[in-house]
């Protein structure tokens, strides 16, 4: 489930460049701010928050929390899919 997690960040940071290559905007104010401070390293703060919550998870022992974040983790996945799916 923690690999889940990093598959979930993976694709969130893909389907968010293909957001912004359409023109579209990041709805995260504190991406926005990231993208706005690093320009095209954004991605850095990005995946080391998603490197963060592997950690916290790796040391978690409580099974449905672990399964409660990575669900979690799908939402931005989910709503950029669907942002994507909207602008075709």
């Amino acid at each position: 489930m923690v690999l889940s997690c990093l598959m979930l960040g993976y694709a969130d940071l893909m389907t968010t460049n293909e957001i912004l290559h359409l023109g579209l905007g990041e709805l995260n104010p504190f991406m926005r701010l990231a993208q706005d401070w690093f320009g095209m390293w954004w991605m850095i703060p990005k995946l080391s928050l998603t490197y963060l919550v592997m950690w916290l998870l790796w040391r978690s022992n409580n099974v449905f929390n672990i399964a409660l974040v990575v669900a979690f983790c799908s939402t931005p996945v989910l709503n950029n899919l669907a942002l994507i799916a909207g602008t075709n």
